[in-house]
C-alpha cells in the first residue's frame, strides 16, 4: 500500500490540544501568538479543539499539561516553545520519555524547511514528535519551537500528517 492510500484510510478529523511552553506565562494567553495561530490553523482545517493552555517551561507543569489534553481526550497535541538549547527549555526533556515511538524524521523534515526559510539557525531547533500509547488510545505529540515563524512551518507539515501518524500510532 502507497503513502496516499495509507492517508487515504487516516482520520479526517481528530480531537488536539495545544501547549504553550513559555518563560512568560504568567503573561498568558493574550500574549501567546504562534498558540493562537496553531489553535486557528487546526480549527479552520477541521478539528476539535479540547484544550489550549499556556505553562511555564518547568518539567511538572510541561508533563501536568500533556496529561490534561490526555484526559480531555485529545488524539494529537501540538506543543510550542521550550525545544531551543537554553538551559531553560526543557519540553523535549519533559516528553521525550513519555513517548513509545519517537518521530525523529518530524524534526529533521521540519529543520530542512526551516533550512529553506532562515539558514543554519535551523539547527538550533530540537522540534521532535511522538505517539504515546496509553488505556489502548494512542496520541499524536509534536513539538515545535515557540516562534510564529516555526507555528506557520510546523503546522502546514501537521495538518498533512497528524491522521497519517494517527493510523499507524494506534495499529
Amino acid at each position: 500500500m502507497g503513502v496516499e492510500e495509507h492517508r487515504a484510510r487516516a482520520p479526517k478529523k481528530f480531537k488536539f490540544a495545544v501547549i504553550t511552553v513559555s518563560d512568560t506565562a504568567s503573561r498568558g494567553v493574550k500574549e501567546d501568538k504562534s498558540g493562537k495561530f496553531l489553535v486557528g490553523e487546526l480549527e479552520r482545517a477541521g478539528h476539535e479543539k479540547v484544550l489550549y493552555e499556556v505553562v511555564p517551561d518547568e518539567k511538572l507543569e510541561i508533563v501536568g499539561a500533556l496529561v490534561d489534553a490526555f484526559r480531555a481526550g485529545a488524539d494529537v497535541v501540538v506543543t510550542s516553545g521550550g525545544t531551543g538549547v537554553t538551559s531553560r527549555d526543557v519540553t523535549i526533556e519533559s516528553l521525550r520519555n513519555l513517548f513509545d515511538k519517537e518521530l525523529v524524521g518530524f524534526g529533521e523534515i521540519f529543520r530542512l524547511v526551516s533550512y529553506e526559510e532562515i539558514g543554519t539557525a535551523a539547527l538550533m531547533s530540537r522540534a521532535t514528535a511522538g505517539v504515546i500509547r496509553s488505556s489502548g488510545r494512542a496520541m499524536a505529540v509534536f513539538c515545535l519551537p515557540g516562534s510564529l515563524g516555526a507555528a506557520k512551518t510546523g503546522i502546514g507539515i501537521i495538518l498533512r500528517e497528524a491522521g497519517h501518524v494517527l493510523k499507524h500510532g494506534r495499529e
